[in-house]
């Protein structure tokens, strides 16, 4: 069970290519609410001051970060990479492993590509990935779908970005709680 249950202190927010072109491209009914999703997570880990790793595929290509989640990102730096996994580029990697942290809480796009090869990567280093099921686009529907079932079948935790931030919240009454809780509202 230990995998299921995670705590801020042991937590990594990934924040994998959220970039304007490939952005454009997403499938429109998932367009919102992952755009939506990804910012409460920004959010939920800016509130307990866990790291942030961002990376950006190939921007001279894709662009940049788009605009509404580079605002929430400040300051953070990004990571380009030309691998489609973030854990095959040594910055990025090195990242993950120097923060110390156990559980990576993943959100980006495309989920059939970048994040699910991110995700098996993760898997297979000795990682907990945390998986924001609404926090992630592809182009279709069905190759979202399949990759989140191919995630969880190999070992990633599948939660809503909901479930995900109480997990981190545990509690309420908490100066945290009353920064994201008014996010669901």
């Amino acid at each position: 069970m230990p995998k299921f249950q995670f705590k801020p202190q042991e937590s990594l927010l990934l924040v994998i290519d959220i970039q304007e072109r490939l952005h454009q491209a997403m499938e429109e009914a998932g367009k919102t609410a992952y755009i939506k999703n990804s910012g409460i997570l920004i959010k939920t880990a800016q509130a307990f001051g866990m790291p942030i790793v961002v990376s950006e595929q190939y921007p001279r290509g894709l662009g940049s970060t788009i605009p509404e989640i580079k605002a929430l990102l400040g300051e953070t730096p990004v990571h380009e990479k030309l691998a489609f996994s973030c854990w095959g580029e040594a910055p990025i990697r090195a990242a993950i492993e120097t923060s110390g942290r156990s559980s990576v809480i993943v959100i980006g796009i495309e989920t059939h590509v970048c994040v699910l090869q991110t995700v098996m990567d993760l898997i297979a280093s000795g990682y907990n990935a945390v998986v924001a099921t609404d926090a992630v686009c592809s182009r279709t529907a069905t190759d979202r779908v399949t990759a989140l079932a191919a995630m969880a079948a190999a070992g990633a935790v599948a939660y809503s970005t909901e479930s995900i931030a109480f997990m981190l919240l545990e509690r309420a009454g908490t100066p945290e709680f009353k920064q994201v809780s008014p996010l669901f509202k």
